[in-house]
């Protein structure tokens, strides 16, 4: 005889089913937008990190050419991944310069970086502010 009311059958419903689904739909849904913008903060630190890269090649390159002749040059400007004067470049210094498409700075008669040298990396252009020692970032026009 069988039992009235009972059910031997183990398993979940569709109504069961659906709902996970759902709560796993909400769960993405809250975190996709939050990891998007971690890579994107993770991105831009490391765009930093090269501008700061770019800045001490800079100054290596201008502390070079001032102790051969920049001091007694009339351009005092390091432009292009390459700096003018006696085969030192930027490029050298630094490596890879496939993301920088611009590096523009101006040096004075001792040396030294001035304020307003700027680089282009990613489509940013990280202008320096020797006076805070910070970096400011623009979207590259």
């Amino acid at each position: 005889m069988k039992k009235v009311g009972k059910s031997t059958k183990k398993g979940f419903t569709l109504v069961e089913l659906i709902v996970v689904l759902v709560i796993l739909a909400v769960l993405a849904a809250m975190l996709v937008p939050a990891l998007t913008g971690y890579i994107q903060r993770a991105r831009q630190e490391k765009d930093y990190q090269m501008a700061a890269t770019v800045l001490t090649a800079v100054q290596s390159a201008a502390t070079y050419q001032y102790s051969v002749d920049f001091k007694d040059a009339t351009d005092k400007k390091i432009t292009g991944t390459t700096s003018s004067g006696n085969g030192v470049t930027v490029n050298d210094l630094i490596g890879d310069t496939s993301k920088i498409s611009d590096i523009s700075f101006t040096v004075d008669d001792k040396g030294i970086v001035q304020d307003g040298g700027s680089v282009v990396i990613n489509g940013y252009k990280y202008t320096w502010n020797t006076g805070t020692a910070s970096w400011t970032a623009a979207k590259a026009s």
